[in-house]
Parts: C-alpha cells; sequence; structure tokens
C-alpha cells in the first residue's frame, strides 16, 4: 500500500475502532455531552499532530486521531438529535444536520487545499485546531445533554413547543396504517403484531421501563438491518463513484481536474435543495401515515439511485452525466435521510438503552463501504469498463439493499393478512 493509502484508511480504521465502542459506552453511561467533549479535545489533538507532523507516521497518527473524534462526533450528533425529538420531526431534523455536513464537504476541500497551498500543513493544521476549539466552546457552554431533556420531557418539563408534538412518536401514530408495529406499540396491537422490540431485547430490563441491548442484537433487527443496508449502499456507490467517475470523465471527455470537479459541485448543490425537502416529506408521511413509509421510501430512492447509475453509465455527453449524477446525489440523500431518521424511531419507540449504538452501526456501515468498495470498484474498472463497473456493483448492491427495507413492510403487511384472517375466522 502506498504512502497515500495508509494515511487514507487511518482515518477509516481510527473510526471503525471508536464506531465500536462509542455507542456502547454512550448508552450505558447514559451521556452524550461527555463523549461530544471528549470528540472536541481529540479534534484540538489531531490538529496539534499535523502541526507538528515532519514524518509520516506523524501524518498517519493525526488521520487515525482525526478518525477516532469524527466517528465520535457523528455518532453523539445523530443520536442527540434523535434523543430530542418525535418520530413527526425526526427527518427535517436530519435533513439539518446533513445539509450543514454537506457545506462541510464543499468549504472543506477548498479552504484546506488554500491553506495548503499558502502556508502548508500548519495552514492546515490551524484550520483543524480553530474548528475544533470552536466545538469544544460551544459544547461546554451551550449544549445540554440530550439524555437529560428527554428524561425531563417524559415526566413533563422541558417539553417542545406544542407544534413540535404533533405525531409524537410511533406511539402517537400506531393507531393510523402503516406504522412500525415492530416496536411494542401497545397492549391492544399486541396480540396482532408481535413487537420486534419484546422479541429481540432479551433480559436487562430496568426499573426505568428501558431495557439494555447488545450492538449484534440491532444489527440482526429488521427495523434496524434496512437502514443500516441503506446506509452502507449509498456511501458505498458514493464512493465507487467518486473512485471512478474522474476516471472516466478524463479517459472519455479527456476533461481537466477543474471541468471534472464541476459535476461533483453540481451534485453538492442539488443536495443543498433535496435535502431540506426529503426530511419535510418524510414527517409528512410518518404524521400521517405512521413509521413504515419511512421504508418505502427508502426502497423508492434505492430505485432511482440505480436509475441514475444507468444514466451515467450510458451517458453520451457531458450534460447527460451531470443530469445523472445530480439524480444520483438527490437519490442518494433520499436513502439516508429516512435511513437516519429510523433508527430514532424504533429506539424511541422500542424504550431500549440503544440509541447511540444504532448510531454506531450506522457509522461503522459507512466506514466498511469506504474502505471496502474502492478498491472493487477499481479493479473492475481495470478488468472492464465504466459501465460495467458501475451497472455490476450497482445491481448486486441496489437490490440486496431493496431486499432487506423491504423484508419489514413484507413482514408486517404478512402479519395483518393472517391477524385478519384470524378475526375474522372467530
Amino acid at each position: 500500500m502506498g504512502d497515500n493509502g495508509t494515511v487514507t484508511v487511518a482515518f477509516g480504521v481510527g473510526g471503525l475502532v471508536a464506531g465500536m465502542l462509542t455507542g456502547y459506552l454512550s448508552d450505558r453511561a447514559q451521556n452524550r455531552i461527555g463523549f461530544q467533549i471528549g470528540a472536541s479535545v481529540l479534534g484540538v489533538a489531531a490538529g496539534l499532530i499535523l502541526f507538528f507532523a515532519e514524518r509520516l507516521y506523524l501524518v498517519v497518527l493525526f488521520r487515525l486521531v482525526l478518525g477516532v473524534a469524527s466517528s465520535i462526533s457523528d455518532t453523539m450528533l445523530y443520536a442527540t438529535v434523535a434523543d430530542v425529538y418525535p418520530a413527526s420531526l425526526l427527518g427535517s431534523k436530519m435533513a439539518v444536520v446533513f445539509v450543514f455536513d454537506n457545506i462541510g464537504d464543499m468549504l472543506g476541500p477548498l479552504l484546506g487545499g488554500k491553506a495548503y497551498e499558502t502556508m502548508g500543513l500548519g495552514g492546515v493544521s490551524a484550520i483543524a485546531i480553530a474548528l475544533s476549539a470552536c466545538s469544544l466552546v460551544t459544547n461546554l457552554v451551550f449544549v445540554r445533554n440530550s439524555l437529560a431533556i428527554c428524561s425531563a420531557r417524559a415526566v413533563g418539563i422541558g417539553r417542545l413547543p406544542e407544534g413540535e408534538k404533533a405525531g409524537g412518536g410511533l406511539l402517537a401514530v400506531a393507531s393510523i396504517g402503516g406504522s412500525t408495529r415492530d416496536s411494542a406499540v401497545s397492549v391492544a396491537h399486541s396480540k396482532s403484531c408481535v413487537a420486534e422490540a419484546a422479541s429481540t431485547i432479551q433480559g436487562g430490563q430496568e426499573s426505568t421501563g428501558r431495557a439494555k441491548v447488545q450492538l449484534a442484537q440491532l444489527l440482526f433487527c429488521l427495523p434496524v438491518a434496512g437502514p443500516v443496508a441503506s446506509v452502507f449502499v449509498a456511501t458505498g456507490l458514493q464512493t465507487v463513484m467518486e473512485t471512478v467517475l474522474p476516471l472516466r470523465l478524463y479517459e472519455r471527455f479527456y476533461y481537466s481536474p477543474a471541468t471534472i470537479s464541476i459535476a461533483f459541485l453540481v451534485g453538492g448543490g442539488v443536495l443543498m435543495v433535496t435535502i431540506p425537502l426529503t426530511g419535510y416529506i418524510n414527517d409528512v408521511l410518518v404524521a400521517r401515515y405512521g413509521e413504515l413509509k419511512r421504508y418505502y421510501f427508502i426502497a423508492g430512492a434505492v430505485a432511482a439511485i440505480f436509475v441514475a447509475q444507468i444514466i451515467i453509465a450510458l451517458s453520451t455527453s457531458y450534460a447527460v452525466l451531470v443530469f445523472g449524477y445530480a439524480l444520483f446525489s438527490a437519490a442518494e440523500m433520499a436513502m439516508v435521510v429516512p435511513a437516519q431518521s429510523a433508527f430514532g424511531d424504533y429506539i424511541n419507540a422500542s424504550a431500549s438503552y440503544a440509541m447511540a449504538q444504532c448510531y454506531s452501526l450506522a457509522w461503522l456501515a459507512e466506514g466498511l463501504a469506504s474502505i471496502l468498495l474502492p478498491p472493487v470498484a477499481s479493479a473492475i474498472y481495470a478488468a472492464a469498463s465504466f459501465p460495467v463497473t458501475l451497472l455490476s456493483i450497482g445491481a448486486v448492491l441496489c437490490t440486496a439493499c431493496a431486499t432487506v427495507v423491504l423484508a419489514l413492510p413484507a413482514r408486517e403487511h404478512w402479519r395483518a393478512r393472517e391477524c385478519f384472517t384470524s378475526r375474522v375466522s372467530a
């Protein structure tokens, strides 16, 4: 592995290690803010390491520590939002997170590249230190532990405004057709719909009524497995695109790096519009029809992202290719935003201490996809062609993802039919 590969992989390794531990420790300690502060401190430390980096191993160490900090920060961020907001608002709140994440993705390379050209690694490290220090101050001064807010709201203190309680989560929409019955909706529904939470989370029930749950148990739970698969596939297809699309543009159209970047900038611009729209549509669907509609929405996005890949793979002009990539970007967010919201739906309804562990699984899926799929795409591209690479990987991943995501609605539909049949016969 070359030096660039080592530096790149170090970030993923650090993130995977932290991702496996952060969710479990946060749920067990019932604390979010401490880990958020820790992530900010690690970010400052990473910047300082880069500032004094004169050898390759220090650059690798910088990326390793930065990967740990990013994993902790992302896991706590998503878990914090899901702790506080009900299902009928979770989509739009997650969309806000992704909007700012997209802004960072767009501005980061530009600012970092300019700082490196002007001041070298010292300029990049200064940005890292400054941003992490701002995060640290914000967490220390303004941020409360989201679990404390959640507990206070549960006893009638610090409630959300009335407008933000509409829909109130999975329990509040249980009577509306299509809700996620896996999460112990009510005693009245328990005979007709066995709760996934009750069957999966065995033992460990505490006096608070919440249950402890292991990370491995969550992975094999359908309400969680579908969103995890969605995050893995969306991230994986994006990394595949970033790996082979520049090669395609150069070999097919002989475009310069500056021209090639236009496609990615257009995709980023599309995301700024589609992310809030995706969150809003999800909230409307959940409020009217129940959380199960998130899974249908994800499945539709999977179909859309494969259509976008077909357009990109078969395009003969740059304009058509850019259109395909814009559709690809929109479909990617239509997969990820409801997936990240679905974790909160399930854990809030099942009343288990596993919120951060769910988002750890999402981060692990993202990290594994980023590490595993680019080498596969590069190997297929070298042996075959761009269309073969894109369509073969896309077909396999999209088919698998749609199957896993739709497994929960299919099972619930079958259970509803059995319940109806049994009631008619009785």
